[in-house]
């Protein structure tokens, strides 16, 4: 594919060189694609972006070398990175008006960056769209129009460890009934059976778990305007838990529970074989598993059936999205549709980045998956005839509220704030993050 740069040096080698950027025409303040984004030149170059671990990367990487053995004329280079440099990088990358052709997204920061017009509609662009599941495209739609497709679905749920769960002398629950005063009970009773916590404590900061127990009230984090969609009565019924938990020691103390977060997944007490149970993703059971070097068994989040409705909902693993200043948009989106519709790629992916959302793909691809990912499949399958809609794109500014709710957490741990006054601080800083 050829560049119609009389130059013979493509836009994107211009652009890199900081020459193209200084005369381009700067992000639009809304969303809408206007003139259908860039790529008249179709000059064939792409950078391609995407977070995860090295064994995603490894595969990502031959998934790429299939889609060029399929595409002449296109050229890929790979930009792999790790989860909150990813955001930094980007970040910068389109405030400088040069946005990977290709990236991967996040629910937390897909209607920031279409709002900032960086991102193309993927509607009419050449991705088929014939087997993807309906929610998985819904998941990345804004204004009518779709700005990022899920790779794949997964869901929350509380993780357990069954050796240390039955050295503690504690059934196991019947998670299709229980309640969350069941859970406390629950995790009150392992501790004091046995020789590992209960519940290492480091999820309750997670704001997706706190809308899983506000939609089962019949709130949610945010309404679809892109307000907050919960009570206060509601938000401190969840901080007085951590404290109830953390008081009956079901939970360490705070200053171990702030250095189990900071240790990351595969230190945290659940994979170091310390803690019976936490509340993770699905797609991280293999991970987990592991580090741990044992299986673990999933459950659906206490209170699905004791409240108004279930909280529970698939969500996108993460989005692939296209770039709306792309050098060839052409190229970007048979990359886009490679990743999610070519058998190679699957057979690459399986799991990795949430059950896949093709439907057609996922069928033919689940006698093919590991025992972790084969297990996440089987939960979600079953879970999934009970669940409701899930809840709206988050909106602008909500990159920034998992730091907000995990400082207030702490401080509540250590006491500096009342249950009361960690809710106020929440809804005043998130407020003040979203433009609310």
């Amino acid at each position: 594919m050829q560049s119609s740069n009389p130059s013979g040096v493509s836009r994107r080698t211009l652009a890199k060189a900081g020459i193209f950027g200084a005369a381009s025409a700067p992000l639009l303040a809304a969303c809408g694609n206007g003139d259908g984004g860039g790529g008249a030149e179709g000059d064939g170059e792409l950078d391609f972006w995407w977070w995860g671990s090295d064994p995603r990367h490894e595969y990502t990487q031959k998934i790429i070398e299939a889609f060029l053995a399929k595409n002449d004329g296109v050229t890929i280079k790979p930009s792999p990175n790790e989860f909150d440099a990813y955001w930094d990088a980007l970040n910068v990358s389109v405030s400088g008006n040069n946005a990977p052709d290709v990236l991967q997204q996040d629910e937390r920061y897909l209607r920031d960056y279409a709002d900032k017009n960086a991102l193309l509609a993927l509607d009419d662009i050449g991705i088929d769209l014939s087997n993807i599941d309906e929610a998985a495209i819904k998941a990345g739609q804004l204004n009518g129009e779709t700005y990022g497709i899920a790779t794949g679905l997964n869901s929350l749920c509380l993780m357990v460890n069954p050796v240390l769960l039955e050295a503690s002398g504690v059934a196991m629950p019947d998670d299709k009934a229980w309640t969350w005063d069941d859970f406390k009970q629950f995790v009150i009773d392992v501790t004091n059976g046995g020789d590992a916590i209960g519940n290492s404590g480091i999820s309750f900061n997670n704001e997706s778990l706190f809308n899983v127990f506000a939609r089962q009230k019949g709130e949610s984090l945010y309404t679809p305007e892109g307000e907050l969609g919960f009570s206060e009565a509601t938000m401190n019924e969840w901080w007085q838990m951590v404290i109830d938990l953390r008081d009956a020691g079901a939970t360490p103390g705070a200053s171990q529970i702030v250095e189990a977060y900071a240790a990351g997944q595969d230190q945290a007490p659940l994979a170091t074989g310390t803690g019976v149970t936490e509340f993770y993703w699905t797609n991280q059971v293999g991970a987990i598993q592991k580090v741990l070097g044992g299986d673990l068994v999933l459950l659906r989040i206490p209170g699905e059936s004791a409240g108004t409705q279930p909280g529970m909902y698939l969500k996108s693993a993460m989005f692939w999205s296209i770039a709306r200043s792309t050098s060839d948009q052409e190229a970007a989106a048979k990359l886009v549709d490679f990743l999610l519709n070519d058998d190679a790629s699957i057979d690459l992916m399986l799991g990795d980045r949430g059950l896949p959302s093709n439907t057609a793909q996922r069928d033919r691809v689940l006698p093919m998956l590991p025992p972790d990912q084969a297990l996440a499949a089987d939960f979600i399958a079953a879970l999934t005839p009970d669940l409701v809609e899930g809840p709206p794109v988050p909106p602008v500014g909500a990159g920034g509220v998992a730091d907000i709710m995990l400082g207030l957490y702490e401080t509540l741990l250590f006491d500096q704030t009342s249950v009361e006054e960690t809710t106020a601080g929440f809804i005043e800083q998130t407020n003040a993050a979203i433009g609310a």
